[in-house]
């Protein structure tokens, strides 16, 4: 078990904690929200401890959580910009999204996807900001479990070992430890966008998602979680 939270945030982090191993990476996909735990609570933590005011404050939670995750799913989200909405083959969209260049929509996507998150930052109070890395992890998990993988990229070496009980373990996460009500109807939302989104992308891709793919469905969730504390709870 150890082995398995180190590997997941080893994944999802820049946290030095030692490369994983072990043959059954997917395992590590319980473990998934407890990272966006983390990341939350250190989000949490750094409007108390900011001199600066709201806006400003905002920006440095942006930065942080941009920061600690290394910018991965960042990455995917662009390359889904570029690569999904493409008039092509299945196959040359997973080679535009395999092309290290950014092109136009990545270059829209992410401004667009940034602004909005600082702007749901500034919203939403500081106390739920631990929602967003957590439902945004736990979609991941989901979007991996319920649709297949295509090409040879780390979705494909990711899903060894990733099982309903993986999906599980990594709901309980949410169920547990975010019982109200308004919170689970926001999960139940972010699990209806996910699925909606995957079924979509696995239709551009010739029938699966790639790893580009799940990151782009961690960085909308949070989004879209963000926008929905700012309604509910803002």
């Amino acid at each position: 078990m150890l082995g398995d939270i180190r590997a997941a945030f080893t994944f999802l982090t820049i946290i030095p904690l030692g490369a994983p191993v072990g043959s059954q990476p997917g395992r590590a996909f319980a473990w998934f929200p407890l990272v966006g735990i983390v990341i939350g609570g250190l989000l949490a933590a750094i409007p108390r401890l900011s001199p600066f005011d709201r806006d400003i404050s905002a920006f440095l939670i942006l930065l942080a959580w941009v920061m600690v995750t290394g910018g991965l799913h960042l990455d995917g989200f662009g390359d889904c910009c570029d690569g999904l909405p493409a008039a092509v083959a299945p196959g040359e969209r997973l080679r535009i999204m395999k092309d290290p260049r950014v092109g136009v929509w990545a270059a829209a996507g992410l401004i667009l996807l940034l602004l909005g998150k600082w702007l749901a930052i500034r919203a939403a109070p500081t106390e739920m900001l631990v929602l967003a890395p957590v439902f945004g992890r736990w979609a991941m998990v989901l979007a991996a479990y319920r649709f297949p993988s295509v090409g040879d990229g780390m979705a494909a070496h990711f899903r060894a070992g990733l099982s309903f009980r993986q999906l599980i373990i990594a709901s309980i996460w949410v169920i547990v430890l975010f019982t109200h009500i308004e919170i689970l109807a926001l999960a139940l939302g972010c699990a209806c966008f996910t699925l909606l989104f995957g079924a979509w992308a696995a239709r551009r891709l010739g029938g699966g998602i790639n790893g580009d793919v799940c990151g782009a469905v961690c960085e909308l969730n949070e989004l879209l979680c963000l926008l929905g504390i700012g309604l509910i709870f803002g």
